[in-house]
């Protein structure tokens, strides 16, 4: 296992799961404290309407999801506000018709014969240099926004009616967390896919929300328990010759099933 640390692709899969574990830290738990997991997983699959569109067009996969993502994500945002109790209809919509869009744009684009797997599950491995640098920019963004905006990204999450009475823009901010979330969530199919990306945001932050006691602490054991699930995860896939992508997901649920367990347990008996 030593040698293995020889080979400069472990080095960027380890790279690229550091970048990844602090946008999951960051935006999953903007993902879990405001309730948005089937927002997010809408804006996920509806990205792949982005990468069909790019490849039709001949440009860039991760530029064409972005695009589409916060599109949708924008979209979604006037519906979260504006008509909540439709929000589920909307979802589904925007969710099945990224998909289809994207099918068909890739059926029709010239020359190409890939297999779509790559997008639908992702791979560390194949991360490129202008994907770990847009990642990082993101990163160093997401962490300068939540240190600025701590309080207000506070309030909104937990009383957004008193915010709104003490003078802050709700809907402008709402939408802002939508458009972060897509992006977090375009920039992270990368490693696991948009089938698979969901559970890498999502479920440090719900195990973190176990044990903390406030938004900032659930952001750092989020952060921390994505990178050591996402180090691990690789590992053992590399050992056994699996996917990566699921191999990290099948190590987070079974995380999130023990961590329920251990805080059942420690309610019960302390």
């Amino acid at each position: 296992m030593i040698e293995l640390f020889s080979y400069q692709f472990v080095w960027v899969a380890l790279f690229v799961s550091f970048l990844v574990s602090i946008c999951s830290g960051v935006i999953g738990s903007m993902i879990v404290a405001n309730k948005n997991v089937f927002v997010a997983g809408g804006v996920a699959h509806s990205a792949f309407g982005g990468v069909g569109l790019a490849l039709f067009c001949g440009f860039s996969t991760m530029l064409g999801a972005l695009c589409f993502g916060v599109a949708m994500a924008i979209f979604l945002a006037y519906a979260f506000l504006y008509q909540r109790e439709r929000l589920d209809a909307y979802v589904g919509a925007s969710w099945a018709f990224g998909m289809a869009i994207g099918v068909i744009l890739i059926d029709l684009s010239p020359g190409y014969n890939s297999d779509i797997s790559s997008y639908l599950f992702g791979s560390i491995l194949a991360v490129g240099t202008d994907e770990m640098i847009a990642m990082a920019a993101f990163d160093i963004f997401l962490i300068i926004f939540v240190r600025l905006y701590y309080y207000e990204i506070l309030g909104l999450f937990y009383d957004s009616e008193f915010c709104q009475t003490k003078g802050l823009n709700v809907n402008v901010w709402i939408s802002v967390v939508f458009v972060l979330i897509a992006i977090g969530v375009v920039l992270s199919m990368s490693v696991a896919g948009l089938i698979l990306v969901l559970a890498i945001l999502s479920i440090p932050a719900y195990i973190a929300n176990l044990f903390s006691h406030s938004l900032g602490s659930m952001m750092f054991i989020s952060w921390l328990i994505s990178l050591i699930f996402m180090w691990a995860g690789f590992f053992i896939a590399y050992y056994f010759n699996i996917s990566i992508g699921a191999c990290i997901v099948v190590l987070l649920a079974l995380g999130m099933f023990s961590a329920m367990l251990i805080y059942k347990m420690t309610r019960r008996f302390l």
